[in-house]
């Protein structure tokens, strides 16, 4: 028995009518490999853990806020300098500085999940859809395992707008 098909879409169009009509087979577990974000990837109901991305940007960037409040006023209380009548802890002459570590302590920790998150999510996508995904065209693996004769046959109808249907292995 097969385990399942790739589909090669060249038109985001197409490969969402295909996956809503797979859908509505009653199909599940299937995975879009995409070379942009796309809608259709999160109609899969599987997009990724992308959406953990900006809770950890935040994250991130308070990190590098307590990081930079830390050192200024530290360093500004173990060190006092005689300032001209001018408090030791000078909040808004610290601003720009906390900005700073903020914007850095967001900006890592974006570009390292991303790192991260994307070669995680990369492994549950079947290598010969991902090696089928060019800069314009998408691939949509679907299981055919425990599937009826008919029902795979509706399902390779389903599949009729693709530029190619490969099995996968």
């Amino acid at each position: 028995m097969r385990e399942g098909w790739i589909a090669v879409f060249d038109d985001p169009g197409r490969a969402r009518d295909a996956l809503r009509a797979l859908k509505a087979l009653g199909v599940k577990d299937m995975r879009v490999a995409s070379p942009a974000a796309y809608p259709i990837v999160h109609e899969t109901g599987q997009p990724g853990p992308w959406r953990a991305m900006g809770w950890l940007a935040l994250g991130g960037g308070l990190c590098g806020l307590t990081l930079a409040i830390s050192l200024e006023v530290g360093t500004s209380l173990l060190h006092p300098m005689h300032v001209g009548g001018q408090p030791v802890v000078a909040w808004v002459q610290f601003g720009v500085i906390m900005f700073e570590l903020t914007m850095l302590g967001a900006g890592l920790t974006n570009f390292l999940a991303m790192v991260l998150l994307g070669a995680l999510s990369r492994r549950r996508v079947a290598r010969g859809a991902r090696d089928a995904v060019l800069s314009d065209r998408l691939a949509i693996t679907v299981p055919a395992a425990g599937h009826s004769p008919e029902q795979l046959a509706a399902m390779r109808r389903a599949l009729a707008g693709a530029l190619a249907v490969n099995e996968a292995p």
